[in-house]
């Protein structure tokens, strides 16, 4: 009891901060507060002379991993009867970075946020943040739990059967083409400094079957796969159409040539025409 009491008078200002937030919004209480302030630490806000603080990057990679196990669970158990391509789908919307940015933003998670990214430009720092608390909650507390306070914050914040309706990335269209179509669909991902020489700088390849089909940039792996499947499904797309097309030529070539006549009418050559003309 005395070590509790303890313990708390020496929570700093960010301490009860952070903690409040995590009571607000993941209906938790830290034990490890350090791991939740190393998640919302991004790697722009960590002082020169201070190289031993660890950004949330890590921690985001494990978030990352969590949050697809967690939401493709959450969707299997509510969509009982849907197939594969549907639950691909559905978990690309809800795991994209533009929802993850705007799942952040709406638990105002840059109140408890240490970057010196300009909050003006449109970056995934939001949402990298929510991923690394993710991971954080994870170690400190455990799958089982991390599951409840997700599935209660999804729940709360968006309607799937909204969701159903909004229309899918090309990411997302890209792989059910390919479980559709029986074609192996990848992403290569390289990573380069930014010409600045700060930060980091994503090259995504979108690959079918081996062959490269997309490619595209960013600061983030998630943006750069966007981009490359964009290029991809634009591709497989018109080819598509192109095959459509020429099957339609043919069809109607195959019709010229043997047009269908109604029944009850018989097929007249001129050589006949003419000789019914002269027996006449």
């Amino acid at each position: 009891m005395i070590r509790r009491l303890f313990q708390r008078t020496k929570a700093t200002p960010e301490d009860r901060r952070t903690s409040a937030w995590t009571r607000k919004y993941l209906g938790i209480t830290p034990r490890d507060i350090a791991l939740y302030h190393q998640a919302l630490r991004h790697s722009s806000s960590i002082p020169e002379d201070r190289p031993d603080l660890p950004n949330n990057e890590r921690l985001e990679f494990l978030g990352d991993a969590i949050l697809d196990a967690i939401v493709g669970s959450l969707l299997f158990t509510v969509y009982p009867d849907k197939g594969e391509g549907f639950l691909t789908r559905m978990r690309s919307k809800l795991v994209s970075r533009q929802r993850l940015n705007e799942l952040a933003r709406k638990v105002d998670i840059e109140r408890v946020i240490s970057s010196n990214v300009s909050r003006g430009h449109e970056t995934s720092v939001p949402g990298n943040a929510l991923e690394a608390v993710i991971g954080a909650l994870y170690l400190d507390k455990g799958f089982e739990r991390t599951r409840k306070a997700l599935e209660k914050l999804i729940s709360e914040q968006y309607d799937l059967s909204e969701l159903e309706k909004q229309d899918q990335d090309n990411k997302s269209k890209l792989l059910e083409w390919g479980q559709k179509n029986k074609r192996r669909v990848a992403f290569k991902i390289t990573e380069e400094k930014a010409r600045n020489g700060r930060g980091k700088l994503f090259l995504a390849e979108a690959l079918v079957d081996g062959k490269l089909m997309g490619s595209g940039r960013g600061n983030s792996k998630k943006k750069a796969e966007q981009q490359a499947a964009d290029q991809a499904f634009m591709k497989v797309r018109a080819k598509r159409r192109s095959r459509g097309r020429r099957k339609t030529r043919d069809h109607e070539g195959a019709a010229a040539e043997h047009p269908v006549r109604p029944e009850g009418h018989s097929h007249s050559t001129p050589s006949t025409e003419a000789q019914r003309a002269e027996s006449a």
